[in-house]
């Protein structure tokens, strides 16, 4: 063979391994084997996959000491949940709370609020928070916490409103009358009287907006974000049904600890005359 046969000859070079593109994120290995933890989008890092092999069952996995300590524990995870939860429930109660209270009592907008808020459940809570994901981080704030605030956020006003405007309207015009009649201000029959009276059907408004939050908020997983939906996210990714049953396992069980937080509350709080008072008005009304 002569030279010019010998440079015609293609040589393969083997080819140095892939380098991790942002080395402080932590890169690693996709489970899946086509991406990495730790991707940036728009200077947004996308959050890490939890890993867990196929051939581990459920019990072991749950009752594993790694599987909820640490940074991607299940304690963190937890952690997220309930403060964002919490955070969406308190705002719905301060924005939806005196608005309904004061228009009940004003006998006003009763049509057009009450539309303009029942027609807020047929969006999807979903879409509302996929459709903010792009502007947030063409502002450079991220995949969270914007968008999935915003979605919850417009879920809790719903059931607070709705909850809160008919709990005012049935306060009996007895009591009202009464107050006025003993020089009562209209503020002071507001404070003091329908919302005393009214007190428990809003607690069970707020109970149902805090339950629908964390039954919710899973979707957050799906847009960026972590959370407990992320151990359903990633089973999905990886064909783990022990990831996937131990995401709806947590968030199965925070809603239920959340609706029965929410009982003991009302039961700490209210006084037996109220709560008794918004059992017999659910008589009548049924």
């Amino acid at each position: 063979m002569d030279a010019d046969d010998r440079r015609g000859l293609a040589v393969d070079h083997p080819r140095p391994a892939p380098r991790c593109p942002h080395p402080r994120s932590g890169c690693a290995p996709h489970p899946l084997g086509t991406q990495t933890t730790g991707d940036v989008v728009n200077g947004a890092a996308r959050p890490t996959q939890a890993a867990v092999r196929r051939d581990i069952g459920f019990f072991e996995w749950f009752f594993s000491a790694d599987t909820w300590w640490g940074n991607n524990g299940i304690l963190e995870s937890l952690r997220e949940t309930v403060v964002l939860c919490a955070a969406v429930t308190l705002v719905a109660v301060v924005l939806s709370v005196p608005v309904a209270s004061v228009l009940a009592h004003l006998r006003r907008a009763e049509l057009s609020t009450t539309w303009l808020v029942s027609i807020s459940r047929a969006v999807p809570t979903f879409a509302i928070a996929a459709l903010l994901v792009p502007w947030s981080l063409r502002s450079g704030r991220g995949f969270e916490p914007i968008p999935i605030f915003t979605a919850l956020l417009l879920l809790a006003l719903v059931p607070i409103y709705l909850n809160t405007y008919t709990a005012i309207r049935q306060v009996p015009e007895g009591a009202v009358d009464a107050a006025r009649a003993l020089g009562e201000t209209e503020l002071s029959i507001l404070t003091r009287v329908e919302l005393a009276l009214a007190a428990s059907l809003v607690f069970a408004g707020v109970r149902v907006a805090a339950i629908q939050v964390v039954a919710t908020e899973p979707i957050r997983a799906f847009l960026g974000g972590d959370g407990l939906g992320r151990y359903v996210r990633d089973g999905i990714g990886q064909s783990n049904n022990t990831l996937v049953v131990g995401g709806i396992v947590l968030i199965g069980g925070l809603a239920a600890l959340t609706g029965l937080a929410f009982v003991v509350l009302e039961r700490l709080v209210l006084p037996n005359g109220v709560r008794r008072l918004a059992r017999q008005q659910g008589k009548r009304t049924t």
